[in-house]
């Protein structure tokens, strides 16, 4: 079985991911929680989260200074999540998040 990281090396990318250290919360049916951004792309984001989410699942991610965006789980392994974002971010605000947040 592949690790994580072999799985996720082989997804073909629609934008290139920028690694980033900042706290976010995300929405799953009722409850917000807390997580970390891993990294973060015009068309998407890693999560290290509080729970396991489950592939195909619906999220909505709040990054700092920004509305909740809708967000769906592309894959999961263990508290880790790949996410997708329907409607990409705007690349001002992706390069602003990146100036503010990136590692």
């Amino acid at each position: 079985m592949n690790s994580p990281e072999r799985k996720t090396d082989q997804i073909e990318r629609r934008s290139p991911r920028r690694v980033l250290n900042v706290r976010a919360q995300y929405r799953r049916r009722v409850a917000r929680l807390g997580a970390d951004v891993i990294d973060l792309s015009l068309h998407g984001l890693r999560l290290s989260c509080a729970d396991r989410l489950d592939v195909g699942e619906t999220v909505w991610v709040t990054l700092p200074g920004l509305e909740p965006r809708r967000a769906i789980v592309m894959w999961s392994q263990g508290f880790i999540a790949g996410c997708s974002f329907p409607e990409p971010l705007h690349p001002a605000i992706y390069d602003a998040i990146i100036a503010r947040c990136g590692a």
